[in-house]
């Protein structure tokens, strides 16, 4: 890997504030239920290949085995996945409870809504392959009968990687209170090993974290965060995480307010390359919030990481 020339910005941080941690662990970690069954059917698919087993759904959609599907590339990542998820099951189609999804498995073309979890990944059946794929997937409007929630969790699918592109999260969520009555996310990555999207649009989650990210390795390219929250992205693992072609936006009123929120600011980096944050070209001081330690890491790129091998391939400038 080549290393890339920088400018590194050592963050002054805000304090979380009591029960960051705590309340973090207790929202994601929640694999139970609370939704009932139903839901509409969606599409179908086809593909040849072999299934690395079902899974059990609450919602509609359709389920096949393959590698591959018939709907239109969304993309040089969205083309990635398709090609590199190898007897991965496909699902598709309107979704209006929580779904389980047995992995490896790529979910394209679908909507979700009216559910806890509008996607939660298991990894049961062997092989054991616990990657999935999110092609052109909208989730919205979710709903929760206690204080957890998320767009997608990964706390049944022990070492999770995620590859996604084209996707859009947008809970509408209630109001952040605090993590007694409103630990809701649009992502929950428990237990996860990596997540990488191209084109992903977390909006209006309103409660605690856009992306509840858990994962050691995190790659986003365009990715959007738009509306308010307690926190915009919390970073639990140091890092190097990546921020490219980004532009996230909290515009406060609910909670700390902050853009970057990391378990231990200490080691941590987050590497960026033209990217917003609230407008600007780096990050507010105020909007980056420490729950231990101090200073972390804010390498500004001046090269596109894209174009040095250090990002995953899936991602073409």
């Amino acid at each position: 890997m080549r290393t890339l020339p920088a400018l590194v910005l050592l963050a002054a941080c805000s304090g979380a504030g009591a029960g960051g941690t705590a309340g973090g662990s207790a929202g994601g970690g929640t694999a139970g239920g609370g939704d009932t069954a139903g839901g509409s059917a969606g599409g179908s698919t086809a593909g040849g290949g072999s299934t690395a087993g079902g899974g059990s759904t609450a919602g509609g959609g359709s389920t096949a085995g393959g590698g591959s599907t018939s709907s239109p590339d969304g993309g040089t990542a969205a083309a990635w996945i398709r090609a590199n998820l190898t007897g991965a099951q496909l699902r598709t189609g309107s979704f209006t409870s929580r779904t389980t999804i047995e992995t490896p498995a790529i979910v394209h073309d679908a909507t979700a809504s009216n559910a806890k979890y509008a996607f939660d990944l298991r990894e049961t059946v062997m092989p054991v392959d616990p990657r999935a794929g999110f092609i052109n997937v909208r989730i919205s409007n979710l709903v929760s009968a206690d204080a957890f929630g998320g767009g997608i969790q990964t706390a049944s699918a022990n070492n999770a990687t995620l590859f996604m592109s084209n996707v859009t999260v947008e809970p509408n969520w209630p109001n952040w209170v605090s993590y007694a009555a409103t630990n809701y996310d649009g992502l929950v990555l428990d237990n996860s090993a990596a997540i990488y999207a191209e084109d992903l649009t977390i909006r209006n989650w309103n409660a605690d974290g856009a992306i509840d990210n858990k994962a050691p390795i995190s790659q986003f390219v365009r990715l959007r965060i738009e509306g308010r929250g307690n926190r915009g992205i919390r970073y639990w693992e140091p890092g190097p995480h990546y921020l490219v072609l980004s532009s996230l936006e909290n515009t406060g009123g609910l909670g700390e307010g902050s853009l970057l929120w990391f378990q231990n600011c200490t080691g941590a980096e987050v590497r960026i390359w033209q990217s917003t944050f609230n407008g600007s070209a780096t990050v507010p001081a105020n909007k980056v919030s420490c729950d231990n330690g101090s200073n972390p890491q804010l390498v500004y790129l001046t090269v596109d990481p894209r174009t040095t091998g250090e990002l995953h391939p899936m991602f073409a400038p």
